[in-house]
């Protein structure tokens, strides 16, 4: 694995998170409607991970990488606070503003 380059790496690293995916994806496609106990308790499950992953993969280096340049204290977490809310700033924005479809059953 050492002598392989970064650009091989993450092309195998994105191919087996690919195929994990449509690995999960089998007994959807092949079995019957999951009742909506289990949907919810997936969805909850998913945005569990998602929230655990921005967190210590996004947020903790960001205070971290703030604090080496603005010292200890409350700077570095206020400025990933800002780095943040200026992301979800970015992300209502767009919402609003390309055009999209809401699908209603």
């Amino acid at each position: 694995m050492e002598s392989l380059t970064p650009i091989t790496l993450g092309f195998l690293g994105s191919l087996i998170a690919g195929l994990m995916t449509a690995l999960g994806a089998v007994p959807i496609l092949f079995g019957e409607v999951p009742r909506r106990g289990t949907r919810d308790m997936s969805l909850g499950f998913a945005a569990g991970v998602m929230l655990s992953a921005s967190f210590f993969s996004l947020i903790i280096p960001a205070i971290e990488s703030a604090g080496e340049m603005y010292g200890e204290g409350a700077i570095p977490a206020g400025v990933a606070v800002i780095g943040i809310l200026a992301g979800m700033a970015l992300v209502a924005g767009l919402k609003e503003t390309l055009p999209h479809q809401h699908f209603n059953t």
